[in-house]
């Protein structure tokens, strides 16, 4: 049963300053929320408090970035309320714009069964286009062209002006036309898609604007600095002339402009919505004083960013040790031996340890050297399940089924398995669809009647139609799904195809294993969901594999990961490794001030990582292009106060209990070696 003491009592353990972000509730609102000052608290508190107020619940709307702070801070208002007063719309912003565009996407021009392109069909389509155009420069990847149209969508901008004598660029302009051409043919979004045509819809029809205006009429936006213009443009129309927005973030993180935010969002809030209460929020509930030191340090050379401090009550704790290594190779193996020694003395476990660098191609000498220590890891970032081939096959005819006018998703599914349509049946398919204006579904099922294919290409083409017909009708009916799946496996004979494409039966059986994955995965979902559809299914499927970015900490031994995928996380121990000129700041930032700035925001959210230790090291030499050069210290360091820091030798003593418990833990681990 709902209790407002509940909510009272979760507002007196709020600091002066939380409990003002939450109180106050109409008009817009900056909380300028630094590393670990309790932000998500803030935020759920004050939908709570909303609702409690009287405010209905389908009225509050908190956006977010990815699906995890989405659930936390679903849950956590849930817990709050008891579920006795509602519960306000928990969204990221792609799900809610891919929610109103399923809704009301038609006065575009796309039906409402559209489906949604992830990267790999994006560079597939790009491909198509560039062998449409006769583009064949074999220096140039499609990915570069990616990038390019991603980014002119999220700085919702025209395409730039080429530079001459550039193949790539000079394609651009070819390609971009067409490739939106292509996705509106097919009925198909790419993930900025999501958002530009929900902002495009809000701009061109107006009253589908103020029915959503109307709906959520009190907004709030965590990670507001990782906004992009399109996501400004969006919440500036959703909050209207009521203007009630409280947007959460820290300037000091923003670290994604290479991928189009805008840290102006953040930093010209007061401007662009007249009358904003700010508060800052800067009593830091995760790391000890010297750290909280070190990062104010090194951020106040920052020009461009809203002043706060982070200040702590829990004590100063250990100094930041920096240690100059040899090399890269003495680097890893010094972080190694000093994590063997952290475990061993202080009983941390491997869990509670992260190291921290650039990008994951600096993982190599990390791995070889905890391997050698017999201490287990994990890496962030390796492969998405979503990636596999066979996941990749078996979506693309689940997409086909759910959407007939997606063509780039019938070309896939027509050769896994091998449906005996070579490139020549395809061409001719295609040809006949282009003429006659029809999907290339269509085209497949009036194969007997083409000219130019053969009767066995026409047999093949005509039995993918039916298999695609047969499952939509069976997927409509309502059966399991699970069940209508696994059929569709046997009925494209899919185990074999992987029997002949893989050399052992273990090697096929492993890619098996991830389609039983699969299938528990769309059992899951029918499970959980209240109207379960394909259509949802493949949304549910989209979003994860888009929105999650690698969100989950790995969950065994310590924790390898970049810089970027390390925001949101925190760990006891930190180790931020290869601290140098042009690694960070990386040599491609050097010639901008602006992004050595974002490069020393990299760097402080890397120092705000650590609890309650934190280790930096650089080396004097490293390979570079096989070549090894010196190196040199990163400005960065010579930023962190001397007297919240100390230089660390290689071999420093331990006090007798510490040398006796790290020298029994080499003599077990070497032991273990042996028996091995």
């Amino acid at each position: 049963m709902f209790n407002a003491m509940d909510i009272y009592r979760e507002i007196s353990r709020l600091n002066p300053r939380q409990k003002e972000a939450v109180m106050h509730t109409d008009g817009p609102l900056l909380v300028l929320a630094g590393a670990g000052s309790g932000k998500t608290r803030v935020i759920t508190t004050r939908a709570a408090y909303l609702i409690h107020t009287g405010v209905p619940a389908g009225s509050v709307l908190a956006v977010t970035f990815t699906n995890k702070a989405a659930r936390e801070m679903r849950d956590r208002v849930r817990s709050m309320l008891k579920g006795s007063k509602g519960t306000p719309v928990v969204s990221t912003f792609h799900s809610l714009c891919l929610r109103i565009l399923r809704r009301d996407i038609e006065p575009l021009g796309y039906r409402k069964d559209f489906t949604i392109y992830d990267t790999s069909d994006q560079i597939a389509l790009i491909r198509n286009i560039m062998s449409d155009i006769k583009f064949h420069d074999r220096s140039f990847r499609a990915e570069s062209i990616l990038e390019r149209i991603s980014m002119t969508k999220n700085r919702f901008s025209a395409p730039r002006a080429v530079i001459p004598d550039d193949p790539a660029e000079e394609a651009f302009p070819l390609i971009y036309p067409r490739y939106g051409e292509a996705l509106k043919s097919m009925n198909a979004l790419d993930f900025d898609d999501l958002l530009l045509l929900t902002l495009k819809l809000f701009r061109e029809h107006p009253a589908v604007c103020e029915k959503y205006r109307e709906k959520f009429r009190y907004i709030m936006v965590d990670e507001y600095q990782d906004t992009n213009r399109i996501q400004y443009e969006f919440l500036r129309l959703l909050a209207g002339e009521r203007g009630n927005i409280c947007v959460v973030g820290d300037d000091d993180q923003s670290i994604y402009g290479w991928r189009g935010a805008d840290i102006g969002n953040i930093l010209g809030f007061e401007q662009d919505f007249p009358g904003t209460v700010t508060v800052r929020l800067e009593q830091n509930y995760r790391s000890l004083g010297h750290i909280l030191e070190a990062a104010n340090g090194v951020i106040r050379n920052n020009m461009r960013r809203m002043e706060k401090s982070l200040w702590t009550e829990r004590g100063m704790g250990p100094k930041v040790n920096i240690y100059r290594a040899l090399d890269t190779e003495e680097e890893a193996e010094w972080v190694a031996e000093r994590i063997a020694m952290i475990c061993a003395v202080r009983n941390i476990r491997p869990e509670d340890i992260a190291v921290i660098y650039r990008a994951n191609t600096f993982s190599r000498p990390f791995e070889e050297a905890l391997r050698r220590q017999r201490i287990p890891y994990s890496v962030v970032g390796g492969t998405s399940y979503f990636d596999r081939k066979e996941v990749r096959d078996i979506t693309a005819w689940l997409r086909i089924i759910s959407n007939p006018s997606d063509d780039m998703s019938l070309l896939r599914a027509a050769g896994a398995p091998r449906s005996g349509l070579g490139p020549s049946a395809l061409r001719i398919l295609s040809e006949f669809a282009r003429l006659n204006s029809v999907s290339l579904l269509d085209a497949f099922g009036s194969a007997g009647g083409i000219d130019g294919l053969s009767r066995r290409a026409a047999a093949s083409a005509e039995a993918v139609f039916g298999i695609v017909s047969r499952y939509r009708d069976m997927f409509r009916k309502g059966g399991k799904m699970g069940d209508t799946l696994s059929a569709l496996l046997k009925d494209i004979r899919y185990r074999e195809y992987l029997d002949r494409i893989y050399k052992t039966p273990e090697a096929a059986q492993r890619r098996m294993e991830n389609l039983d994955e699969l299938i528990a995965s769309i059992d899951h979902y029918e499970s959980v969901e209240r109207s379960p559809s394909l259509q949802g299914f493949l949304e549910t499927m989209a979003l994860t594999d888009l929105i999650e970015e690698r969100e989950e900490k790995s969950g065994r031994g310590v924790t390898l990961v970049s810089f970027h995928s390390s925001k949101g996380l925190e760990f006891p121990v930190v180790f931020i490794a290869g601290v140098e000129e042009e690694i960070i700041p990386h040599r491609k930032s050097l010639d901008s001030v602006s992004s050595v700035e974002e490069e020393r925001r990299l760097f402080y959210v890397g120092i705000t990582r650590a609890m309650k230790e934190l280790f930096i090291t650089y080396t004097e030499h490293r390979l570079r292009y096989g070549k090894r050069v010196p190196s040199v210290a990163s400005r960065f360091l010579e930023e962190i106060p001397g007297e919240v820091s100390t230089r660390l030798d290689r071999f420093e003593e331990l006090a007798p209990e510490e040398e006796e418990a790290y020298v029994k833990n080499l003599y077990e681990n070497f032991m273990a070696r042996f028996e091995d």
